[in-house]
């Protein structure tokens, strides 16, 4: 109405439904550091969680995988059960400092970098 047709902003009259955008969802992470966090939180008695916390402080970053004749790049673990040290590898999957595989399937603990 008010100036010209090319500067007029189109509004919807007031009785008119308007249009509502969709709620933002939180993007979809894989990684474990994603801010929402795990639905569930890990029960340790204090000592474990101690011992665990200790052990995982010294895990080094990354290292070659211990099996005999393989140097692939490995991400050092923890055992939570055993509380041994592992290592995760692409072509032997789970393996002991000693080289040895690792039955079952056990949870794992690393440390953040």
């Amino acid at each position: 109405m008010f100036g010209s047709p090319t500067t007029a902003v189109q509004r919807r009259p007031a009785y008119l439904p308007h249009i509502q955008a969709e709620p933002r969802r939180p993007p979809r992470s894989l990684e474990d550091n994603w801010a929402a966090g795990p639905p569930f939180r890990l029960v340790l008695p204090r000592d474990k969680r101690d011992r665990l916390a200790a052990c995982v402080a010294h895990l080094s970053r990354r290292q070659c995988c211990p099996v005999a004749g393989c140097m692939a790049e490995s991400l050092p673990v923890l055992l939570v059960e055993a509380e041994q040290e592992g290592m995760l590898c692409p072509r032997h999957q789970l393996v002991l400092l000693d080289g040895s595989a690792v039955e079952g399937e056990p949870m794992l603990a690393t440390a953040v970098w």
